[in-house]
């Protein structure tokens, strides 16, 4: 029998083809909010962990900055609480009661957080010519990877999370500078594909794995490290 995992952002970019991947080797629940599933619901969440064996949860889902030259919204003029509370509700408070409702509902497990470099190092702004990256996507992530840290070391004897840290991924439709601004910043020339996620993913669910926990595993070509 196919072991089950509970993936979130299911009809995402990074969701779709992760869960395209993962349906060779496990059952996967799908949830995002274009099938109507709200995961602030604890009622929603009790129906999807109460009776099911789930072998891992899988946040692929998020909110991020919106290209448009006419966002002026992280001009520090216009920061405010607001603008910046509606990144934490999604890419971290939605987070944390997914995680209370599968503790709630089970012994053991594992939990992966599909994060940014942005968590970890401030955008390079100059690359981005029309817009800008937005001070509540970095801090949210980054406070999801904290979250992930200290649930790792909080729970280490039952349950693993980890943070899996991505550069950009290759898009069909990218403005031609940002992409070259983009590629000359990393030392592999180039941006992420999908195909190089999921390595990463398949070995953090790897039965085998009983030790890798509460960390920032960075899949970047290097990025990072310039």
């Amino acid at each position: 029998m196919k072991k089950k995992i509970f993936l979130t952002g299911a009809n995402g970019r990074i969701g779709s083809y992760l869960k395209k991947k993962l349906k060779k080797n496990f059952k996967v629940i799908e949830s995002d909010v274009t099938y109507g599933d709200d995961l602030s619901d604890n009622n929603y969440l009790k129906k999807k962990f109460e009776k099911r064996d789930i072998y891992a949860v899988i946040f692929c889902h998020g909110h991020n900055s919106t290209p448009t030259s006419k966002n002026k919204r992280n001009q520090i003029s216009n920061l405010n609480q607001d603008s910046i509370q509606e990144f934490f509700e999604i890419n971290f408070f939605l987070n944390l009661n997914v995680i209370k409702n599968y503790m709630k509902f089970h012994k053991k497990g594992r939990v992966m957080n599909l994060s940014s470099i942005y968590s970890l190092k401030s955008p390079k702004h100059y690359i981005y010519k029309n817009f800008s990256k937005e001070l509540g996507y970095s801090v949210s992530k980054s406070a999801s990877n904290m979250m992930m840290k200290y649930f790792g070391t909080k729970y280490a004897k039952k349950f693993l999370f980890n943070s899996i840290v991505l550069a950009g991924v290759q898009q069909k439709k990218l403005d031609n500078s940002f992409l070259k601004n983009y590629n000359i910043n990393n030392p592999t020339g180039k941006m992420m594909q999908l195909d190089e996620i999921l390595p990463v993913i398949n070995f953090l669910l790897d039965k085998n794995n009983t030790h890798v926990n509460a960390q920032e595993i960075i899949v970047d070509g290097g990025w990072l490290s310039w």
